[in-house]
């Protein structure tokens, strides 16, 4: 899911830990967790003050909307989340702070905005990081090479889509827009690592506070690309909303969507140039917890139609997000295969019933709108996508069992 920049005032080191994980349930939580209360317009925390080592959160939304939470740490990354509260459930996080310090918590009822933030005062002495097996590391950096690989692979695509919208060509940026997004969907829990990058480079018209924040990035291009219809809008999962629609006649025009493209090209280019720094660092919880994460995003905003709501090309995006995931549960599928090799079967027999319902709408080199998806046809991919995340929640656990 993408995100609206958040402002962390963190000037030092979180790990998260690779023993207790996030996750939500219909109760409240951990014993000693430090117990956070989400609504429509507070996040109340029961203690802002904490200590180095294992710190853990009980969230509880008592709000109306669906919430997240959020941990950040230096450079305003993000370094701990629990998304998808509903009203009346709870999440658990634990993160380990190995370095005293300010820290910023923040609540996102309606997942859109920049949230409601909160300093988190962490004091103490500095620990040593907890280890992390030596084969799970290794996983890892097989995996960021793969992530780097893919970042080049946007940079380059997005410069000939960018190139093409600010020429005027749009049956070619249109031609391109589903394969330049590719390389992106494989790797967002990489991106999303970056509240900043993440939201300016993927966001949607939701994420803008109806049209209160700036409308960036590749949905925003694609909006130009496929104006709104008058069929298309309304106010149901996957349409066009009426403020959205008036927006775009407003704002859509060709000197304002040139600098919409140069900005998406620069913001790209942060991000590839952002991950290959060789100090670059992504958290292993984020790693292992990965593979679900992007199944999780299938289900949250593509299955509806609500990602490509202008184009219909979200079959491009459940595809990419389905290479991300089994390309990362290919890195741990030594690990799994050792520990748990009737789980490893399973994954890799359910990952193989998700492909073959999206490759039945292949089309040529790509895959047919969406609107020629049917509910029913939906619904199967939505109960398939249901149960490959189910089964992807154990990974984490198998994984960083020592």
């Amino acid at each position: 899911m993408t995100r609206r920049p958040v402002v962390a005032a963190a000037a030092a080191a979180v790990v998260i830990s690779p023993v207790l994980l996030a996750g939500c349930t219909e109760k409240g939580s951990s014993e000693g967790a430090i117990a956070v209360t989400s609504t429509a317009d507070a996040c109340d925390l029961a203690t802002t003050e904490a200590t180095t080592g294992n710190v853990d959160f009980a969230i509880t939304n008592s709000g109306d909307k669906v919430t997240e939470f959020y941990v950040y740490g230096n450079n305003n990354r993000v370094l701990g989340e629990v998304e998808n509260i509903g009203p009346g459930l709870s999440g658990n996080l634990t993160v380990e702070i190995v370095e005293p310090g300010t820290y910023t918590v923040a609540c996102k009822p309606g997942m859109v905005g920049t949230g409601i933030r909160t300093e988190l005062n962490v004091g103490g002495e500095r620990k040593e990081k907890a280890d992390v097996p030596a084969d799970v590391t290794a996983a890892k950096a097989q995996y960021l090479e793969y992530v780097r690989n893919q970042l080049n692979t946007l940079h380059a695509q997005t410069t000939s889509f960018v190139d093409s919208v600010k020429k005027g060509d749009l049956d070619a940026a249109r031609a391109q827009f589903g394969l330049t997004r590719t390389p992106y969907e494989r790797i967002e829990p990489v991106a999303e690592s970056f509240p900043d990058l993440d939201p300016a480079i993927d966001m949607r018209w939701d994420d803008t506070e109806d049209g209160t924040q700036p409308f960036t990035g590749f949905h925003r291009l694609e909006r130009f690309l496929w104006p709104p219809q008058p069929a298309e809008i309304g106010d149901a999962a996957g349409q066009i909303t009426p403020s959205d629609a008036a927006n775009a006649k407003a704002t859509d025009n060709p000197q304002a969507i040139a600098e919409i493209a140069d900005g998406l090209l620069a913001n790209v280019t942060r991000l590839r140039d952002s991950v290959s720094k060789p100090d670059f660092e992504f958290e292993t919880l984020s790693f292992v917890k990965g593979p679900q994460a992007l199944i999780d995003e299938v289900a949250a905003t593509k299955v509806d139609g609500e990602e490509d709501r202008y184009s219909h090309t979200d079959l491009w995006d459940i595809a990419a997000n389905l290479d991300g995931s089994e390309t990362a549960i290919a890195t741990m599928q030594p690990i799994i295969s050792a520990k748990n090799p009737a789980l490893m079967d399973k994954i890799t027999a359910q990952f193989t019933t998700a492909r073959d319902s999206v490759n039945r709408y292949r089309n040529g080199d790509g895959y047919v709108s969406y609107i020629e998806v049917t509910p029913e046809q939906r619904k199967e991919l939505s109960t398939q996508i249901d149960a490959l995340s189910a089964t992807l929640s154990q990974v984490p656990g198998i994984v960083l069992q020592q």
